[in-house]
């Protein structure tokens, strides 16, 4: 039962990731941006837990996948590109300032009634 109620949230997860986060690149809009921040937060945290518990459901599975030359290749390939772009993210010149006030505003609307 434990099984199935983590590929549900998986899935429910993904498609609530997935959607907002097109929706945010489509519309382009910090307004709409701000409204989505909570959801596509809270469904992240929810898309890691079960993830995790998933691949823990599945670890003979993915280990045997992981067998194959190809796959193993494409996968450690998936994650030197992550890497690489998390380290392009990261290094990415940003004025403080406008952070701040930023993370000023984002703070007064989460908390606000």
């Amino acid at each position: 039962m434990f099984r199935k109620i983590v590929s549900i949230t998986l899935l429910v997860s993904l498609m609530a990731l997935a959607s907002s986060g097109m929706l945010m690149i489509f519309l382009n809009s910090l307004e709409f941006q701000l409204q989505m921040h909570p959801v596509h937060k809270i469904f992240g945290i929810l898309l890691s837990i079960s993830g995790c518990f998933h691949i823990y459901f599945n670890f003979k599975p993915i280990k045997k996948y992981l067998s194959v030359r190809k796959v193993l290749v494409f996968g450690v390939g998936m994650v030197l590109i992550m890497s690489f772009l998390y380290v392009v993210g990261i290094n990415k010149p940003l004025d403080k300032e406008k952070i701040q006030e930023i993370e000023l505003l984002m703070t007064q609307l989460e908390t606000r009634d």
